[in-house]
């Protein structure tokens, strides 16, 4: 996953490709590519995502709802 790509993601668009992949990460690029401003963006982060590992998604995953919490967004 690349570091960069994510980082440019804000907390609430990390959260929601989170959701969107803990759900159903097979089809969390086809809903998140419906998004109007930042489909292309949200769509890909869920790819690579979905790429890693499913015990190595979870941990992270969880990491990143958390970190949006705390941000507050």
């Amino acid at each position: 996953m690349s570091l960069a790509s994510w980082r440019a993601l804000s907390a609430r668009e990390r959260a929601l490709v989170a959701v969107a992949v803990l759900i159903d990460g097979s089809d969390a690029q086809l809903y998140l590519g419906c998004d109007d401003e930042r489909s292309e963006q949200l769509r890909r982060a869920a790819e690579e995502l979905c790429g890693l590992d499913v015990d190595a998604r979870v941990a992270f995953v969880g990491t990143v709802l958390r970190l949006a919490l705390e941000e507050g967004e």
